[in-house]
């Protein structure tokens, strides 16, 4: 009977201790996690709205408002954060956290450098502007011309101005003027005019100052100047022109006489 008492205390006894034990590994307590201030800013301190921060080892991320500030809760332990911003240079940072601390974690981005310009062009060679002076097809032949006879075959006749066209090129006109009415005042802006009489009285005024002209007077008028011509006498007038430094516009000169 003593026996049986003893070996039933043992059994409670026994079975008291095993119910007391520790419990398992897998019953105790997680780390407690602490709340951490993130502040993300660019280099001069500005806050940076909307930057990324990804954490690794947690697999989470947050993006930063107005105040470039984010909230973000962790346990102890190590992590990789890294930190994204249009505009700026990505970053990645390692940080420890350890009872709660750092409680702030401030980090600064550097801008991304400006994209490299394009590559200019390279500059066209200059074009010569296109010439305005005509050019013949073939070299003219010479003109000989007796101006007796060529006046008897062309006089004037009754009517107030004949023109007659001796030679054209590209950067003259010679010509016959046969004049009973006055040439009113005119200009030649880019070329001059050289004037011979051939017969006949009159005037030429040149800028407002006239002078007597007759048979064998020469006459330089340079572009730009006003200049009239007139008769006087009960003869024509009779100038041979030259007008030289723009081309001439007559299709046809006279043939040789």
């Amino acid at each position: 009977m003593v026996a049986w008492i003893v070996v039933f205390v043992f059994l409670t006894t026994s079975t008291e201790s095993t119910g007391a034990q520790s419990p398992t590994s897998s019953q105790r307590a997680r780390p407690k996690a602490h709340a951490t201030h993130l502040v993300v800013r660019d280099v001069s301190g500005t806050p940076l709205e909307d930057a990324t921060v990804t954490i690794g080892g947690s697999g989470g991320n947050v993006a930063t408002d107005a105040r470039g500030a984010a909230d973000v809760t962790l346990p102890d332990g190590s992590y990789r954060l890294r930190l994204q911003h249009d505009g700026f240079i990505t970053l990645e940072r390692d940080v420890t956290i350890r009872n709660g601390q750092p409680a702030e974690i401030d980090i600064a981005l550097n801008r991304a450098p400006a994209p490299p310009a394009p590559p200019r062009p390279a500059p066209q060679p200059a074009q010569a502007p296109p010439s305005s002076r005509v050019t013949p097809a073939a070299a003219a032949p010479p003109v000989n011309v007796s101006l007796p006879a060529f006046l008897e075959k062309n006089f004037i006749g009754r009517d107030p101005l004949k023109e007659s066209i001796l030679r054209c090129t590209p950067d003259a006109t010679i010509r016959v003027l046969q004049l009973r009415e006055p040439v009113a005042a005119h200009t030649h802006a880019s070329s001059d005019e050289i004037l011979y009489v051939v017969a006949g009285d009159g005037a030429i005024r040149i800028d407002g100052e006239s002078t007597v002209i007759g048979p064998g007077f020469l006459s330089v008028i340079p572009r730009g100047a006003s200049h009239a011509i007139e008769r006087r006498g009960k003869n024509p007038l009779i100038v041979l022109s030259t007008i030289s430094g723009e081309p001439c516009s007559a299709t046809s000169s006279a043939p040789n006489q």
